[in-house]
């Protein structure tokens, strides 16, 4: 493994000598990109072209004022459209890398339409950065298929592609953030593969969950969900460091960087940012909390905390401009960019209602004013019933996908999540909080 690690940097450090140290890497990257993507998906990339060129005619003949919904809607149309076109021609179901790239460019065209927009009809804020060059039609191609998360994610803004190119970034020594991802292989990846081998998917997809008892049965969703999570801890760790290696999502501490936004403080990285012996971290491009992941206080909590860049992507593009039923759309909008599987919707609209039954829960057991935190006892009993088999049974629609599959597993374990919460769901929608007395869930 050490000498995995060792190997592993120094193919950074031939990537940072080829690529980093170019003046504007954009283009170059770009071309890197969808030179990888035509190797690996062969054929099957003109389904990223296509969505790809309907995206820029719509920038060009599209009235500003209705870009963004257009290619919002019309983007999501497309991508249904791929997912079903084989059950129409005669083509090939598309799966895989080719799907994963889909997604990964569906949200980069959506982003920068949005970036491009807000950037053309500014606000009176001072907190919010808005681009500060307008790409031009090459540019948009090679930030569509920049080849830094590509065929993992995390989805970056084209700001922070830009703010990569700063200078004082080029002679930066990402060794410890890198090495710091990398140290994470020693443990993710061991248990990744141990777990996997004795526990594997297979293992609930069958009629022989019956054949166990219904704590043998939570116990393999711990084990499964355990196994998705090593998995992408690991996958996770190594893309996180190519951005790193590049300097997407790098910037001064002081500036207070947040997830895919860049820079908080404004004033303070337009000060810093051509400084060089300055602190800088990489939380921009962080798109994992681990420790949240794993001992949040609840469901709000896990999820911002787990895939950040996709859940700010939501949290900017969908929450924040819809009108109503903003979880519920917003779980619905992440359900279908996902996939079209039974699971998926499964899932995340379960998701939708534990929101609401931790609402209503937090409500009747108010945190304590002096120590400003919930009873010891409830923290406990909810972190390890609701809270943790909740995500574990969460996790298991998600990765059996088939309807079939989950309503299997799910009737073995007697649905007690989704018929938990619904009682609590109904009881919010008749009772709903008041919005200045809503109750912070950290």
């Amino acid at each position: 493994m050490i000498g995995f690690i060792r190997v592993f940097y120094y193919c950074h450090l031939q990537q940072r000598f080829f690529i980093r140290l170019r003046p504007d890497n954009i283009l170059l990257s770009g071309g890197i990109g969808f030179s990888m993507a035509l190797v690996i998906l062969r054929h099957k990339i003109v389904y990223s072209l296509i969505g790809v060129a309907l995206v820029l005619l719509a920038h060009a003949i599209v009235p500003k004022r209705q870009q963004t919904l257009i290619v919002f809607i019309g983007t999501f149309t497309y991508l249904m459209i791929v997912r079903f076109i084989h059950m129409i021609l005669d083509v090939d179901e598309v799966l895989s890398h080719t799907n994963v790239v889909q997604l990964i460019i569906t949200l980069r065209v959506i982003g920068l339409t949005f970036e491009i927009s807000d950037s053309e009809n500014p606000k009176k804020d001072e907190n919010k950065r808005y681009l500060t060059d307008i790409p031009d039609t090459l540019h948009k191609l090679a930030y569509f298929y920049h080849f830094c998360g590509l065929f993992t994610g995390p989805y970056y803004t084209y700001q922070m592609l830009l703010d990569a190119q700063n200078p004082i970034l080029k002679t930066w020594d990402p060794k410890n953030e890198v090495l710091s991802r990398i140290y994470r292989l020693l443990w993710s990846v061991p248990l990744f593969i141990l777990i996997n081998y004795y526990c594997p998917l297979d293992t609930i997809r069958s009629d022989d969950v019956w054949n166990v008892s219904f704590l043998t049965r939570l116990v393999y969703a711990a084990l499964i969900f355990m196994v998705f999570k090593t998995r992408v801890y690991s996958a996770w760790a190594i893309a996180e460091s190519i951005c790193v290696v590049l300097g997407i999502g790098i910037y001064p501490s002081a500036s207070k960087p947040r997830i895919i936004v860049g820079p908080t403080d404004i004033k303070e990285y337009e000060r810093l940012k051509n400084t060089e012996i300055v602190n800088v971290d990489s939380e921009a491009i962080v798109n994992l909390d681990i420790p949240m992941v794993e001992f949040s206080n609840g469901f709000r909590d896990g999820m911002k905390s787990w895939n950040r860049s996709v859940q700010t992507w939501l949290a900017i593009y969908v929450h924040s401009r819809v009108k109503f039923m903003r979880v519920e759309m917003t779980m619905l909008v992440s359900a279908l960019w996902h996939g079209v599987y039974a699971g998926y919707f499964m899932s995340f609209g379960v998701v939708a209602m534990c929101a609401k039954l931790e609402d209503v829960i937090y409500r009747l057991v108010p945190v304590n004013p002096e120590t400003n935190q919930r009873p010891a006892w409830f923290r406990y009993l909810y972190i390890h019933t609701i809270r943790c088999r909740g995500f574990e049974m969460l996790a298991t629609g998600f990765l059996l996908k088939n309807g079939a599959d989950v309503h299997r597993f799910w009737c073995s374990i007697y649905y007690w999540l989704p018929l938990l919460t619904i009682p609590f769901y109904i009881y919010d929608l008749l009772y709903p909080a008041p919005k200045r007395d809503k109750i912070k869930t950290k």
